[in-house]
């Protein structure tokens, strides 16, 4: 009963309460591997690789033939910068499952994130001849991201096979973003559109709120975020590191000036990390107020607190450099805070034409269910929004913005890498432009194309669809 409660809670998100109960548990039964296993989700939750290696370490051993803890084991590896120990994790899990495809996918998308699409292809293809299972549709869709096939040879049957044995909304909204991706590539745009349709239809009855319900919250960080908040940050602090932030809208680019900007000597990188959140977080817990309305509670005690949460985040990046960068976009909400907290912070917003994002946004499968990820609808309220603030953060003196467009930086990338290095006070440095040579790990969208020498083909690829795409936007 103690077990199935904390599985509970913890399925609830409620961390605390069910860390109690797994404790509770160990406490008269220490060798529990359930209970271990859910201490070590719990860790992994709240970014605390070291913690999750010990207890799923110790998980893995009790519960020595279980897939799961096994990938969380993987994961927290990951998590601190340890590839070669995730890689010997997940290479055991396929061992000792080889007719499940499930290892199967999780040690391909383990070579994929670290850019060995080789490896990563031969691994997924294996994968999905074992047969049909849940994950197959997954196996599918990273197959079609590697596009490596044709007219003649390619899984668009075996989608329409696969969409006739489930009816998982999941599963069935992911064969749809495949079969979309499958038909764009073919040149067969009708089909390759209605089933970008189809798929974020699916995907938005998934959602649980609307955009228009976040006009407040973004009234309430312009309202919060005044030039007199701003200007009570402490100046004179000084740091070792200068926090970077890439910020803008999904989809415009970030992934790749964040590997142009990591293979600059003077530069590392956080990934798109939510440490700002973990920071948000905390104040939140200690004012008891909720974000933005608790930038009106910060004292010089709490504002140190919260700077060493995010310090301690940035001391986690292998190797640590006097650059470090976290291109979470999301963060161009959090902008006033995160220069209270360190003035030296530079922040780069990168944006891209409306109409080439919103194809993005629509040809793209968002874990999360977002509506402004999955309705073109919504993505103009949101990108309103965004717009908006901007324009606030840009009226405010002082504050360190570089604006750069993606098109310009792809058109040519050492003129605009030399003069954002000028801004973040570095010299551009030849390497910025081999970032696709890098083996480091790559978790967003972008990791298939990320590999390859820059080039203009994503520019103008929404043309193709300009009529339907229009349409869409505009609701009709």
């Amino acid at each position: 009963m103690l077990l199935k409660k904390a599985n509970q809670l913890l399925e609830q998100g409620k961390l605390k309460e069910a860390e109690f109960h797994y404790k509770a548990l160990l406490k008269s039964d220490p060798d529990n591997g359930e209970a271990l296993f859910g201490l070590g989700k719990i860790a992994l939750r709240l970014a605390r690789f070291d913690a999750a290696v010990y207890v799923l370490q110790k998980a893995c051993e009790r519960l020595p033939r279980m897939l799961e803890p096994l990938n969380a084991l993987a994961d927290a590896f990951n998590g601190v910068n340890s590839p070669k120990d995730a890689l010997t994790v997940l290479e055991y899990a396929q061992s000792i499952a080889t007719n499940n495809p499930e290892p199967h996918y999780y040690l391909a998308q383990h070579y994929l994130t670290h850019g060995n699409l080789d490896k990563a292809h031969s691994t997924f293809a294996h994968a999905l001849s074992i047969g049909v299972h849940p994950v197959t549709a997954y196996i599918l869709f990273e197959l079609v991201q590697l596009g490596r096939f044709d007219k003649n040879h390619n899984y668009i049957s075996k989608l329409h096979h696969l969409l006739t044995q489930t009816n998982n909304l999941h599963l069935k909204m992911v064969c749809y973003y495949a079969l979309g991706k499958s038909y764009d590539k073919l040149d067969d745009t009708e089909q390759a559109f209605s089933y970008f349709v189809l798929a974020n239809k699916l995907q938005h009855k998934l959602s649980n709120f609307n955009t228009d319900e976040l006009s407040p919250f973004y009234d309430e960080i312009i309202k919060h975020n005044t030039r007199s908040f701003i200007n009570s940050c402490d100046k004179q602090l000084i740091s070792q590191i200068t926090p970077v932030f890439i910020i803008g809208m999904p989809r415009s680019g970030s992934t790749l000036l964040e590997q142009m900007l990591a293979n600059h000597s003077q530069y590392s990188s956080i990934g798109e990390s939510s440490s700002v959140g973990n920071v948000v977080a905390f104040l939140e817990q200690k004012t008891a107020v909720s974000y933005p309305q608790c930038l009106k509670h910060l004292t010089p005690e709490l504002i140190s607190k919260a700077r060493d949460i995010y310090i301690n985040a940035l001391k986690t990046v292998t190797p640590i450099k006097p650059f470090i960068i976290n291109k979470l976009p999301s963060n161009y909400q959090s902008l006033g805070l995160i220069y209270v907290l360190f003035p030296n912070a530079k922040f780069i917003n990168l944006t891209r034409d409306f109409n080439a994002t919103a194809f993005s946004i629509l040809s793209n499968y968002f874990a999360e269910n977002e509506p402004y990820f999955c309705s073109l609808v919504e993505f103009k309220q949101y990108h309103a929004l965004y717009e908006k603030l901007m324009l606030h953060w840009q009226s405010l003196k002082g504050m360190p913005i570089y604006n750069i467009s993606y098109e310009a930086l792809v058109n040519n990338p050492k003129q605009q890498l030399t003069a954002l290095l000028n801004f973040l006070d570095c010299s551009f440095e030849e390497n910025c432009l081999a970032f696709y040579k890098r083996k480091s790990a790559v978790t967003t969208l972008s990791k298939h194309a990320i590999r390859e020498p820059i080039n203009r083909l994503a520019i103008a690829k929404w043309e193709r669809y300009k009529t339907p795409l229009l349409e869409l936007l505009d609701g009709s």
